[in-house]
């Protein structure tokens, strides 16, 4: 029975990655053997991950700078309050905090504007920019499951049908119900802890003896956020299974809708709720950095320490079955029978069953208890006593038959005598070169973790982004934090790879797929998160003090829209496709369409020069039948499946003309 499928590693290969990948720091990553090894889809995530880490040195720099040098100095009151923030400082103070939210929301739409570009020449350099996206061109998921056999419309052929209004009754009626419910709940545990931490700080936060007590709902927090996502996970594929999706990107794409909503409200509820309810800008950037750095370095040791403590104990426990499988009974009767069978060859087969049982009756002798749970000595005594009567016919046998039974007992003393003791020592056996168990690759790599798609490694990676993003202003650090993770980020996710987690199968893919919209949807969510912050950090109020609470709302949302409209024209002025592609493109195209033309001539030359004898009626020759159907079938072809002058480099189906030439062809051939 085949239990498992996986393709193995290549000892040369892994080698290679190591020494040019895994132990480089700042070097280029060799990015054509990743994909060749492993596939283009991770490598298409090693290549986002380090054009990330390369963007991340900007904002990084820059936050340095305003982190020490901007006048960052919050209160723990709230930061609209004129009297806790006023001081000689506080305009240039507030000019780094607007210039560096606008910043990043610049930033950010640059950053990824550029990467569709840098993906799009990657996918044309590993021979992926063609992949078909048309979800009716792709093979249905083998998990997928279809009420009745219906011909695609495209390839004809019969594949499972499973109507569309059941998915979107599934979707409706019980994906998003149940989904809004796990975020309410978890929103509203969140609030639960945050609430309880406001009262133990109040309560025991002075106390010099339960000043603890304070930090306890956090933990209680990070328990509950690590708990909730590993169950809200089983949820979400449940519901993901339940939709029945056709395509592996379709069923993907759903997938990280479910998880991406979910932990937008684990990973940054909590900050929202500081910032825009308590206003108070220095909890929000400890609460920040706390979570930042230990979100990071959690996430690390969970990918490389942990996995690799869990193979290693793996390994230990099959080494040691396998030895005590060797070591235990099954070993001691191997050894009693060859024994058996040397003296088998010297003293003759019955003489050797009363002088050395059989194993099994070896076995049955030498049983350590007994069904009444009576001790086993007396009779263990009796057997060495009786056999050794059978052998000699007195107490006292010969030295030579007792150095036959040597191997069987502890010691033997100055008269010949086998000791009183139950237990036999281990009989020695040594394994020959070519009969050493040994276990194979396939074995020993069935013991690593599977790893079939980088959604993990990319999740985390869209949740450091929108630390750094959505309240970066707050904690100007954020992105240096961000840059140094990353640097280790690609060395730890390529340790896992190589080391500890089994050789994923391939798959080719274009771009990074839902995943790029997620991060341009986190990119919007940056601008108006940024200018909210901007209007609760009092500059607004400080330029224009009659101003009215509606008009700095008013001020915002007019920063917001002119943001918004600058991130609009920054995407309109770079292309997502580099013009050189585009001519390459083209070429091929152009290629396509005369190798088109040019099999066209050739059919209808083909079909002039066709042999039609002259003269032959109907009746005297069954050709001309065969001909004048293929005729008629030509006829009534519709219009559309005619040739024209401009036509699809790629037709689905044939043109009517040379389906005509090649009956043509065929009647010819069988007259």
């Amino acid at each position: 029975m085949i239990d498992k499928i996986l393709p193995l590693h290549q000892s040369d290969a892994i080698k290679h990655l190591q020494q040019n990948w895994v132990l480089t720091l700042f070097e280029e990553q060799p990015l054509a053997l990743i994909s060749e090894y492993f596939g283009t889809e991770i490598a298409m995530y090693f290549a986002w991950l380090g054009y990330m880490t390369t963007a991340l040195w900007f904002p990084a720099i820059i936050g340095v700078l305003i982190f020490f040098f901007g006048g960052f100095r919050y209160s723990t009151a709230e930061s609209g309050d004129e009297e806790s923030q006023a001081n000689e400082g506080q305009l240039y103070s507030d000019v780094c905090f607007v210039g560096f939210a606008l910043f990043n929301c610049i930033w950010s739409t640059t950053y990824l504007e550029l990467w569709k570009r840098k993906q799009a020449e990657l996918s044309f350099k590993w021979g992926t920019y063609d992949v078909a996206s048309d979800p009716l061109l792709d093979d249905p998921r083998p998990a997928f499951r279809g009420d009745y056999i219906a011909p695609n419309p495209v390839s004809g052929r019969m594949e499972p049908y499973y109507p569309g209004w059941k998915h979107k009754l599934i979707r409706y009626g019980i994906t998003y119900p149940i989904t809004v419910v796990c975020i309410v709940i978890m929103f509203l545990a969140m609030l639960f802890t945050l609430v309880l931490q406001e009262y133990a700080t109040f309560y025991f936060g002075q106390s010099s003896l339960f000043w603890w007590i304070s930090s306890v709902p956090m933990v209680l927090y990070a328990l509950l956020i690590v708990t909730g996502d590993q169950l809200y996970r089983v949820v979400a594929l449940y519901l993901n299974d339940l939709e029945n999706y056709r395509t592996d990107d379709e069923y993907e794409d759903f997938l990280i809708t479910k998880i991406v909503m979910y932990q937008f409200v684990t990973a940054f509820g909590s900050l929202f709720y500081i910032a825009f309810y308590l206003h108070n800008m220095k909890r929000l950037q400890e609460t920040l950095a706390t979570l930042l750095i230990t979100r990071q370095l959690a996430q690390n040791i969970n990918e490389t320490l942990i996995p690799f403590i869990m193979e290693r104990v793996k390994l230990s426990r099959l080494t040691y079955r396998m030895t005590k499988s060797l070591s235990d009974r099954s070993l001691r009767k191997c050894c009693a029978e060859v024994r058996r069978r040397k003296l088998t060859a010297s003293v003759g087969d019955n003489e050797a069953e009363k002088m050395y049982p059989s194993p099994d009756r070896f076995s049955k002798m030498f049983s350590l208890g007994s069904p009444s749970g009576t001790s086993p000595r007396p009779v263990l005594r009796n057997k060495f006593h009786s056999m050794r009567l059978r052998c000699t016919g007195d107490d006292n046998p010969p030295i030579q038959l007792i150095q036959n039974f040597a191997p069987l007992s502890p010691s033997v003393d100055g008269a010949g005598r086998v000791p009183k003791s139950p237990r036999l020592p281990m009989p020695e056996f040594k394994f020959s070169s070519s009969e050493v168990p040994e276990l194979t690759q396939a074995e020993l790599e069935s013991l690593m973790a599977s790893y079939m798609r980088p959604l993990d490694d990319y999740l985390e990676m869209f949740i450091q982004f929108g630390y750094v993003l959505l309240f970066s202003p707050a904690f100007p650090l954020a992105a240096l934090c961000a840059l140094a993770n990353n640097l280790i980020e690609i060395r730890v996710d390529a340790f896992k790879l190589c080391n500890t987690v089994q050789r994923p199968f391939g798959r080719r893919v274009r771009d990074i797929g839902a995943w790029q919209k997620a991060m341009e949807i986190m990119g919007i969510a940056g601008v108006i998160v940024n200018c909210a912050l901007i209007g609760h950090s009092g500059l607004v109020q400080r330029i224009w003090p009659g101003l009215s609470w509606g008009g700095q709302v008013l001020i915002c949302v007019l920063l917001e829209h002119v943001v918004l409209a600058a991130k609009y024209f920054i995407d309109i002025i770079i292309p997502d496709i580099p013009h050189w592609i585009r001519i390459e493109t083209a070429k091929v195209e152009h290629f396509r369409r005369e190798a088109f033309k040019n099999e066209t001539k050739l059919l209808s030359v083909q079909r002039e020069h066709t042999p039609i004898e002259v003269g032959v009626t109907q009746r005297e020759s069954p050709c001309i039948d065969r001909l004048e159907l293929a005729s008629n079938d030509a006829q009534i072809l519709p219009v559309e499946g005619r040739r024209f002058k401009h036509r699809s480099p790629t037709p689905v189906a044939r043109p009517s003309s040379l389906q005509f030439c090649d009956r043509v062809q065929i009647a010819s051939s069988n007259c």
